[in-house]
Formats: C-alpha cells, structure tokens, sequence
C-alpha cells in the first residue's frame, strides 16, 4: 500500500495486520532500514499492489 496523508506521505508498506473495527491497518514500512510497524486509518492508504494469494500444492 502507499500512504497518500500525513508525514509518511508516499511511502510505501506492507500491511501486518487488519482492525476492520476500528477501520486501521498496520503496516511496515518497505524503505525503512528497521522494520517500524504503523497504525493508520484505511483512508490513509492507497492500494498499489495486490500480492498473488499463492495456491499450496498438496501432494500424496
């Protein structure tokens, strides 16, 4: 996602973890050289890209 408010302003992170309560997404932040998790509202972000659920193969 890319944040599109605030002082994160275009930066781009991977979302952790979902509050559809509370309407925020936690995230962490893809150019940061620690990893920082954030807390913003949903009308914070932007999707910019979908990650592929991948298909698990099961084999007998």
């Amino acid at each position: 996602v890319e944040i599109v408010v605030g002082p994160f302003k275009g930066e781009r992170g991977k979302v952790t973890r979902v509050d559809e309560q509370k309407s925020e997404l936690t995230l962490e932040l893809l150019d940061a050289a620690i990893p920082i998790p954030v807390t913003l509202s949903m009308n914070s972000l932007r999707i910019s890209e979908k990650k592929k659920k991948e298909k698990k193969k099961i084999e007998l």
